[in-house]
């Protein structure tokens, strides 16, 4: 029987890759892709089974669609402006409890009008708003 022989790189590699299998194994992620390979082909028919993920798929692909065929300075703004858009909206759902919030008639309404956050979110929404039809528009 021969004798195996390693360079100091082989070594090297070696020892990296039982680092990286004991950080996935304590963090319960070898597990996870050894069941994954182990049950792949149930776990992808179940999905492919079930008419949520379809549909989900289906909503996906429709909304990623227009994407496609944009210039990727745009893509790369509306990435930023979701990321931003959906923090805001998240931490404005964070602060903002619907059984608590108050019933308000014109009067109330106009009073809010002088409150710079209200004034902020409504300028966002008419901004938008313009620019949707400005869009609409071209069509």
């Amino acid at each position: 029987m021969s004798e195996l022989s390693f360079t100091p790189e082989e070594i090297s590699a070696v020892k990296e890759l039982v680092e990286v299998a004991v950080a996935l194994k304590k963090s319960g992620t070898l597990g996870l892709l050894k069941s994954l390979t182990e049950n792949g082909d149930k776990l992808l028919e179940t999905i492919a089974e079930e008419k949520a993920v379809l549909r989900l798929t289906a909503i996906g692909n429709a909304a990623l669609e227009p994407l496609r065929g944009m210039e990727a300075e745009k893509v790369n703004d509306i990435s930023t402006n979701v990321e931003e858009l959906v923090k805001a909206l998240l931490k404005a759902l964070a602060e903002t409890n619907p059984k608590e919030v108050p019933r308000v008639g014109m009067t109330a309404a106009l009073g809010y009008l002088r409150d710079e956050d209200v004034q902020k979110g409504l300028g966002f929404l008419l901004t938008l708003a313009k620019n949707l039809g400005a869009v609409l528009n071209e069509k």
